[in-house]
């Protein structure tokens, strides 16, 4: 009888430790992500990140100046990530090299990582339900 309910318990909390570890970041949890990484990566030491936001399906970084940019995430196409010389940005495949959503990025890894959650929050986007009435 011991050893069943042992196998049980060891059963069930591997189970629950694997579910865990396949969950997918939610909407906040991913900007959250981005947020923190995007702080930490950002190469200029003069200007930093305040906050990443997004609002309906725009992400939107503030400075640490006031200024802010603005990157619309609707688009149906893949990002990449190009070497310039602030560092690595992230943009549209088609985008000009000023229409950076993410820029000035210190290493290769954090513009990877970061790429993964900018293009996981447009998944997120995609399958979201419209809570702008007057959006499109």
């Amino acid at each position: 009888m011991k050893n069943f309910l042992l196998i049980c318990f060891l059963f069930f909390g591997v189970h629950s430790g694997l579910e865990a570890q396949n969950t997918a970041l939610n909407k906040q949890q991913t900007i959250a992500y981005i947020n923190k990484l995007y702080k930490i990566a950002y190469r200029y030491k003069e200007t930093k990140i305040d906050t990443v936001t997004v609002d309906g399906k725009v992400l939107t970084v503030f400075l640490s100046t006031g200024q802010h940019y603005r990157s619309d995430l609707s688009k149906s196409e893949p990002l990449v990530i190009a070497r310039v010389k602030s560092g690595y940005q992230i943009r549209y495949k088609s985008a000009a090299n000023t229409e950076e959503i993410l820029w000035a990025i210190q290493t290769e890894d954090d513009a990877k990582r970061l790429q993964k959650a900018v293009q996981h929050l447009i998944g997120i986007l995609k399958i979201e339900k419209k809570t702008d009435p007057f959006g499109s």
